[in-house]
């Protein structure tokens, strides 16, 4: 509930979904995704059109990122799910700016929002994965995604999960970069040790 303790062991008042076919939160509401956030298929760009000296992650149908590109078409903190494949309807989350392939874009109009969807598709992955069609050739659509239903908090909750999630999403964000800076350290420094250039005292 609003203070934080349990809401229907709390005595919080409960009420029956028609949609969901079963009880929620009084004061909540279901709508479906594509009602209450931005959702658009990726822009197709093959390895080979793609600029690999760029530092932007090129977003396909797979776990991470393919390859690399010079630029972006979406921003940073951004919801991406894969779009074929083996792996196709994989959820994952971009804190930094990417190029977006073969996938869905899914935003909500803030951080708050993208982040409660998230976190809800998480919830959802199992059942995103069985919305694969074709047999040689998965596919997940747009389409598949904006049907979802979504369980919509009140304002208030909605923002106490904001003032605890966006913390916490700038502290994974920082602890990225730092990953980053010493690998990148890591693969200077090691060639030059390796061949005598400098010693470790």
């Amino acid at each position: 509930d609003e203070n934080g303790k349990p809401y229907k062991s709390s005595g919080g008042k409960m009420v029956y979904n028609e949609i969901l076919k079963r009880e929620i939160p009084a004061e909540w509401e279901v709508k479906k995704l594509g009602e209450y956030s931005f959702i658009k298929k990726g822009t197709l760009i093959t390895e080979k059109e793609a600029n690999a000296n760029g530092d932007i992650k090129v977003v396909s149908a797979g776990l991470d990122f393919s390859y690399y590109h010079d630029i972006s078409n979406y921003p940073e903190n951004t919801i991406t799910i894969s779009a074929s494949g083996a792996n196709a309807g994989f959820v994952n989350f971009w804190r930094e700016s990417i190029f977006a392939c073969d996938c869905t874009v899914v935003r909500g109009e803030n951080l708050t929002e993208t982040l409660y969807i998230y976190e809800t598709l998480k919830l959802f992955q199992e059942y995103i994965y069985q919305q694969a069609k074709g047999s040689a050739q998965p596919h997940i659509y747009p389409k598949d995604i904006e049907v979802l239903d979504i369980i919509l908090p009140t304002q208030k909750i909605l923002e106490n999960f904001g003032e605890f999630v966006n913390n916490s999403n700038q502290k994974i964000l920082l602890n990225q970069q730092q990953i980053h800076h010493l690998r990148a350290l890591r693969d200077t420094l090691l060639p030059m040790l390796m061949n005598g250039q400098i010693e470790i005292e």
